[in-house]
């Protein structure tokens, strides 16, 4: 088989409702990493929350963190490309001005994530991410910063931090990993950015097979060879995906790869 590389989401993608990955994902996943696929992850999460889903699948392919912020490497435990922000005293001032009850703020530094409030909101989002967030105490804002993460069921609140951050007149980019999650990166960070990166550390080439199903996965769909999204992706990822696949809830992934294999095992039965 020649070399295919699968690079998918979690949430919404891979992940079942309950946060697993489902047995029928997992069988398929082997089978493809049998036959020589090379399969990974590309998400908005950190080190922690992919842990053990690493295990699960054994995976040995770096992968897409923090939304193209790092790739980092499961087997020696580093990061193999990482890209941070610098965040002005004033600008963290007016993101904490902002802040109300029905908003998560989260900052990511080293591996680590940190919020200045502790609410319903973000012990939602720890228990979602199996993380634990530290006091801001803790962080230093005159290091680098990974990525901020805004959390909010109200579109009015989001709106406010995104019209704050343009108006900060920073390099920062953001998006929206999910309707209520809005993520503030480093510039040019993006998971399409980063899945190009993480192809040129190989010397061979691969061709590239992107999942997804929201707004972040966008530029990674466009960057591979061939985009897919799952049938309940949003409706912009929809329109410009190569593919659309079954629902996350009825295992897209082991429907993706069971078909490649198919398609493989066909071709060379002709050849």
């Amino acid at each position: 088989m020649r070399t295919i590389m699968i690079v998918t989401d979690m949430d919404g993608t891979l992940l079942t409702a309950d946060q697993q990955i489902s047995e029928e994902n997992r069988a398929a996943i082997k089978r493809f990493q049998d036959a020589g696929g090379m399969f990974t992850l590309a998400t908005g999460r950190m080190e922690a929350s992919v842990r053990p889903f690493i295990e699960k699948i054994r995976l040995n392919t770096p992968m897409i963190l923090y939304n193209g912020a790092k790739i980092y490497c499961p087997v020696t435990q580093t990061a193999l490309y990482e890209q941070g922000l610098r965040l002005p005293r004033h600008v963290w001032q007016c993101y904490l001005d902002l802040l109300q009850e029905d908003v998560g703020l989260l900052l990511y530094q080293q591996g680590k994530v940190y919020t200045p409030w502790v609410n319903k909101i973000v012990t939602e989002h720890e228990k979602k991410d199996s993380v634990i967030c530290g006091a801001m105490e803790h962080a230093s804002l005159d290091e680098e910063v990974t990525k901020l993460l805004i959390i909010s069921d109200n579109p009015e609140r989001l709106k406010q931090f995104e019209l704050a951050t343009v108006a900060s007149g920073l390099p920062l980019d953001f998006v929206y990993s999910e309707v209520n999650y809005l993520e503030i990166l480093p510039e040019g960070v993006s998971k399409g950015t980063a899945l190009k990166k993480l192809v040129s550390l190989y010397p061979f080439p691969i061709y590239t097979i992107a999942v997804g199903d929201n707004l972040n996965d966008v530029t990674m769909i466009q960057t591979a060879d061939k985009g897919v999204a799952v049938e309940n992706a949003h409706p912009k990822l929809k329109k410009i995906a190569d593919e659309i696949t079954v629902h996350h809830e009825q295992h897209a992934i082991a429907k993706i790869i069971d078909d490649l294999l198919k398609q493989i095992e066909k071709t060379e039965r002709s050849s």
